[in-house]
């Protein structure tokens, strides 16, 4: 059923920047937050279902810390809260080369964090090639490391996915040709988002018949009021095409604009409204 969800995406500016590197060698945690975060992560998922979230997406980029004590808490905190986590958005590790040994490291890079992911309790993972041009190689090459991916995922019990995010994947028929490739049935993400531009309802045309979920983002005008018709128009697509899974309500640009006049709860409330307005009944009820 279709349902409005959230991600940490959602609560980027309260969350600061507290994402670390894996050390290539141990896979340990390394380096130190950047900026620090207003939100405790483990008090999100309370606050999420308090404003009738129950679905959520995870990026690594807000993890403040891959310690197992740590992990065990805010798998806690999300299973008292009753919500799930839908997916761990692994937003780093590349394997958009033909490079044997840089491939590899990406595919071990890639394969801890899914680990991590397990440890969380997550239904799921997002990962995507890297940030090159794609090219017939590469996306070949990709896909060959996808299907080593996937089935290290499922194997973890995971669900894997990818989506239109970081250069690689930016066009569908990039990203396309690359779950052809790995003769993999892959999830996919259609971000409104990184479909921005000239070609956006093209990509999103291309790729929403295979979404398994969705990250949605919006625009605002210079008072900071929803502008409907884009958003509604990707919603509309996403319901035409039979889609049928969690819309996470991520942000909105201009992102300055967006943030300073709404508080973070208010937004998601104002993009479920509109997500109510497409889906109507098919939305499903508290979300």
């Amino acid at each position: 059923m279709v349902s409005a969800a959230v991600s940490t995406v959602t609560l980027m500016k309260a969350l600061g920047k507290p994402m670390y590197e894996l050390d290539a060698a141990t896979g340990q945690q390394a380096g130190a937050a950047s900026e620090p975060a207003a939100v405790d992560l483990l008090d999100v998922p309370a606050t999420a279902a308090a404003n009738g979230f129950y679905s959520f997406d995870l990026s690594v980029y807000h993890l403040p810390s891959i310690e197992r004590g740590y992990l065990i808490d805010l798998r806690s905190a999300f299973e008292e809260a009753k919500v799930a986590l839908f997916q761990l958005l692994i937003d780093t590790g590349d394997v958009d080369t033909t490079d044997p040994e840089a491939r590899d490291a990406g595919i071990k890079h890639i394969k801890r964090w899914m680990e991590i992911a397990v440890e969380l309790g997550a239904h799921g993972v997002r990962y995507v090639p890297g940030d090159r041009e794609a090219t017939p190689a590469t996306i070949r090459a990709s896909g060959e490391a996808f299907r080593e991916l996937f089935d290290f995922a499922v194997d973890l019990g995971l669900k894997p996915a990818t989506e239109n995010y970081r250069r690689f994947n930016l066009k569908a028929g990039d990203l396309l040709g690359v779950l052809e490739h790995s003769e993999r049935d892959y999830g996919v993400i259609a971000d409104f988002g990184n479909a921005r531009g000239p070609n956006k309802y093209e990509t999103l045309e291309a790729i929403m018949p295979r979404a398994t979920s969705i990250h949605a983002w919006v625009e605002v005008d210079e008072k900071g009021d929803l502008i409907s018709e884009d958003f509604q128009r990707c919603l509309t697509m996403a319901r035409d095409a039979g889609f049928d899974g969690p819309i996470m309500l991520q942000y909105g640009y201009p992102v300055d604009v967006f943030e300073r006049t709404r508080d973070v709860w208010a937004r998601a409330d104002e993009m479920r409204e509109e997500v109510r307005a497409i889906f109507g009944d098919a939305l499903e009820n508290g979300a």
